[in-house]
């Protein structure tokens, strides 16, 4: 009698252990906490100072406190003939964004100090050459006394190629890349910002 309480004690333990692995691999899965890191000089985080610029219907903004995404697209050119290449990036911008409400894109054209009748001709130019209202809202001119301090706060090498970012809300630098328009430029983007930005539920 007793063997047949060990034989049935047996096969519950058994039958016990092989439900709990069956609960075990329907368990639900577990998720890793993902924390955007920021690009780094030494142990800070890159981070935009605060500057004022125009956009091209005539706003002033302030800078990151203008930022309107969780993450911004910003492409930053340095001089004239940098912007007018930099508007190659916009329709990408505009595709990356498109229907996310947590995405924003922007030109921010961080220009040197110039002459005021320069500026009046770069701003009138350019405000010629884009007729699209919402670019030009997101198409803003800063004309920097210190452009080099804005270089070493972003710890870019110099204004020889345009820039493009991801920055978050407050203007910390997520990434950062450099060079014109082209297809692998566009790769790169929108893998940087896949990494960066979790799936909408």
């Amino acid at each position: 009698m007793r063997r047949g309480w060990r034989v049935l004690a047996g096969l519950l333990l058994v039958v016990a252990g092989s439900v709990a692995a069956l609960l075990l691999l329907n368990a639900p899965a577990t998720s890793p906490v993902r924390v955007a890191e920021c690009l780094r000089q030494g142990t800070d985080c890159l981070q935009l100072p605060q500057i004022t610029g125009v956009n091209l219907t005539g706003d002033t903004l302030l800078f990151p406190e203008a930022f309107a995404g969780a993450l911004n697209l910003v492409v930053m050119p340095f001089d004239r003939e940098q912007q007018v290449r930099a508007v190659a990036y916009v329709p990408l911008f505009q595709s990356l964004v498109a229907g996310d409400a947590r995405l924003a894109y922007y030109s921010l054209a961080a220009l040197p100090d110039l002459a005021p009748p320069i500026r009046l001709l770069v701003s009138g130019g350019m405000t010629a050459a884009i007729s699209d209202p919402a670019i030009r809202q997101v198409t803003v001119l800063f004309y920097l006394q210190e452009q080099a301090a804005l270089l070493r706060a972003l710890a870019v090498p110099d204004t020889a190629a345009i820039q493009v970012f991801i920055f978050n809300r407050a203007g910390v630098v997520l990434h950062r890349q450099a060079g014109d328009y082209s297809d692998a430029a566009a790769a790169s983007l929108r893998a940087a910002l896949a990494a960066l930005l979790p799936p909408e539920e």
